[in-house]
């Protein structure tokens, strides 16, 4: 078995909610140190945990909630017993330490927020838990943990990780790669919690935490093809936030309040996506009314100018002007006014037609014809309004009616709705291909290469995943198979 076995730095460890109970409010999160072997505690606060004399390591092994490895000294292994305890082994002659203090068979009790991280070690086994301050359970849990028989629980965690399909012809490194992308998906989903009913899942249990909504879309387009019940899962815990009136919050703590922005709208894409994969008509009718409410939230809402074209919440944060967009720090937001924004509008009309094709298979025509004639107004309002002949290219809009100067990665969106003539589909591709605009040795990037803002910085320059796969999907649609390839 081919399984992941690089050591680095940064690497989230944590319980995961597909194995069992995890707790939001009492987070136990972790990542790999830099030296191999050593931790760092995350949260519910920094501690580093180290392996003092730890002979050099032969990885196996690197999971979100496994870890093993030989050396002349022995096994080195970390696994998690549960949400709130992290047991293992160590070679021979390695000492244990926590926040720099030593580690031995009397309970070493280190203060965590509000919370105790308690050690112990007992021969070659090791144990780190999260406790109450109050707790009178913590001897025994040590004790338990100290006990416990470790490779049926590798098993268990290894599981999700092992059972996953392997595409013909993969590679052994693409192989590795897949079932590591595998292994982030898995620690990074959380157990039902607070307002949220079911398994969810989030960019990262450290530092975001929280439940976010394109994410949450994106994230259960790749689960589908290793677990369908998680991505089902995963869509409605974020659909199942969306308010009376229609509002859905870009981003939802499973025990604190809600965001009061929304985010780009992507969730029925992601739900037509499952729907096809897996046929389950019934799944699909239960998320119709949250798609259909929210959306029309989206139209009605977000459209301060009524020229069929909608606008981001502009911040006052100078760093963060637009999170409701997800790309917070564009430079096509650094006038910090409303603009007719070319991603909202190819984002709503792509997933208005989704919706449209939900309701088609689901025999409600006249929620398909809806749809369908918004996504068209849509349509027509882009290319009226957002298109310019000169640069060959989408481009945002002020409310006075001057397109921005700064050529983006979301002008290519259009194609993901089919929005583009084929001249229109034929100028961007050329984009694509310019060493000057958009033909960077990685594509896409963020902004154009010769846009005077062009940097290292999140959205003002590197290339995003999300949007690679939105516009690999318009490509695709506009019949340019070998530029998505």
């Amino acid at each position: 078995m081919n399984l992941p076995d690089i050591w680095g730095p940064g690497q989230l460890l944590a319980f995961s909610g597909i194995d069992g109970h995890t707790d939001w409010a009492k987070p136990f999160v972790l990542h790999t140190g830099a030296r191999p072997g050593g931790l760092l505690v995350r949260l519910p606060a920094t501690i580093a945990v180290g392996f003092e004399g730890m002979p050099p390591l032969r990885f196996q092994a690197i999971l979100g909630d496994a870890i093993t490895a030989e050396s002349p000294g022995g096994a080195y292994r970390a696994v998690f017993l549960d949400h709130h305890t992290l047991a293992g082994e160590l070679p021979e002659g390695t000492r244990m330490t926590v926040d720099g203090r030593s580690a031995g068979e009397d309970a070493l009790s280190v203060d965590a927020g509000p919370m105790k991280l308690v050690a112990a070690t007992r021969g070659r086994r090791w144990a780190l838990l999260l406790s109450d301050a109050s707790a009178t359970d913590v001897a025994e849990r040590l004790t338990q943990a100290l006990g416990a028989d470790l490779t049926p629980v590798f098993e268990q965690r290894e599981a999700f990780v092992r059972r996953v399909r392997i595409p013909e012809g993969l590679s052994p490194e693409r192989e590795r790669l897949l079932r590591k992308a595998v292994s982030v998906m898995k620690v990074n989903t959380e157990a039902p919690c607070g307002v949220i009913r079911r398994r969810w899942t989030t960019p990262d249990r450290w530092p975001h935490r929280h439940m976010w909504l394109w994410d949450s879309a994106f994230h259960s387009m790749g689960i589908a093809y290793v677990d369908m019940d998680l991505a089902k899962d995963a869509v409605l815990a974020m659909l199942e936030q969306v308010r009376e009136d229609g509002f859905l919050p870009h981003m939802v703590p499973a025990g604190a309040p809600p965001s009061t922005v929304t985010q780009p709208p992507v969730l029925a894409w992601a739900t037509l996506r499952i729907l096809r994969l897996s046929g389950d008509v019934e799944w699909a009718a239960e998320c119709l009314p949250y798609l259909h409410r929210y959306l029309e939230w989206m139209r009605l809402n977000r459209d301060k100018n009524g020229n069929g074209i909608p606008e981001w919440h502009i911040a006052g944060d100078p760093l963060c002007r637009s999170g409701e967009s997800g790309l917070d720090n564009s430079p096509r937001f650094d006038r910090a006014v409303l603009l007719d924004a070319v991603d909202f509008a190819s984002f709503l009309s792509h997933d208005l037609q989704c919706l449209g094709e939900i309701a088609a298979q689901l025999g409600n025509e006249a929620l398909q014809a809806e749809c369908e004639a918004h996504a068209r107004r849509i349509t027509e309002a882009v290319n009226t309004l957002l298109w310019s002949d000169d640069e060959g290219f989408y481009l945002d809009r002020d409310f006075e009616g001057r397109q921005s100067e700064v050529k983006a990665v979301t002008g290519f969106l259009p194609l993901l709705a089919g929005i583009p003539n084929a001249d229109q589909a034929d100028a961007l591709r050329r984009h694509l291909r310019n060493p000057r605009t958009f033909g960077a040795p990685c594509p896409v990037p963020s902004v154009s290469l010769d846009s005077g803002s062009y940097c290292k910085d999140m959205w003002r320059g590197p290339t995003w995943m999300n949007l690679n796969y939105a516009i690999l999907c318009g490509l695709l649609r506009a019949g340019f198979h070998e530029e998505a390839a």
